[in-house]
């Protein structure tokens, strides 16, 4: 499920019995993660038109991997609208920007996995790899990025889970994959407000007199 595939079941995803969990009200909705990741706490939050919103985590200095293979285990998390509001609109995701080093005959890759679901859907797994820009191309030494970002619809929905998220880097003896100031993982939706019934009805009750003034303005 490229691009974002993330997500899981309501409150019924299995964590690590050491999991911290912490919930952040954010207004039009509301986040339940797990704190003792290597991200630790939620690290920004975002609005802007059209009731776009976001969250996410800024990507630590820990995150370096030189001759050798490692798994980071990223947050657990579980989105819920708030009362009075709807989640909707595309879904968004994205990781990185995650630089890497590479000299001679080196090589690197990463790539992130875990468990999605929408509603309470069934748990769907996905294991993807993130995108390689190269900046710097030569014999001797090569130099880029690595991040993945993408958008999937499902609609309106009320909850959103992740869970089993980790991200995996990999690198040979003569080469590196580390963070730097400008890595994140993002997400990103629409909480809109829910009209309550007295909206409902001053629009019926709106459209009703534009439908009578219409009506006798018409031609007899």
């Amino acid at each position: 499920m490229k691009a974002l595939a993330f997500a899981a079941v309501l409150g019924a995803f299995a964590l690590p019995a050491s999991a911290a969990f912490q919930t952040v009200d954010f207004g039009g909705y509301s986040v339940t993660y797990d704190d003792s990741s290597v991200l630790g706490g939620i690290s920004f939050n975002s609005g802007g038109g059209g009731n776009t919103v976001g969250f996410g985590w800024t990507l630590p200095d820990s995150l370096v991997v030189n001759d050798a293979t490692t798994e980071f285990v990223l947050p657990s998390f579980t989105v819920v609208a708030n009362p009075g509001y709807t989640l909707s609109g595309a879904l968004t995701g994205f990781i990185g920007n995650l630089s890497f080093s590479e000299f001679g005959s080196g090589e690197s890759g990463a790539w992130i996995s875990g468990t999605v679901s929408i509603n309470g859907s069934p748990l769907t797994a996905f294991s993807e790899l993130l995108n390689r820009t190269t900046q710097l191309s030569l014999p001797t030494i090569r130099t880029g990025y690595y991040n993945l970002g993408g958008t999937q619809s499902f609609g309106s929905f009320s909850s959103l889970v992740v869970s089993n998220l980790t991200l995996t880097l990999s690198a040979s003896s003569t080469a590196a994959v580390f963070s730097t100031d400008q890595g994140r993982l993002e997400i990103g939706f629409v909480a809109a407000p829910v009209p309550e019934a007295d909206t409902y009805a001053m629009l019926l009750a709106g459209l009703g007199i534009v439908s009578m003034v219409a009506r006798r303005r018409l031609p007899r």
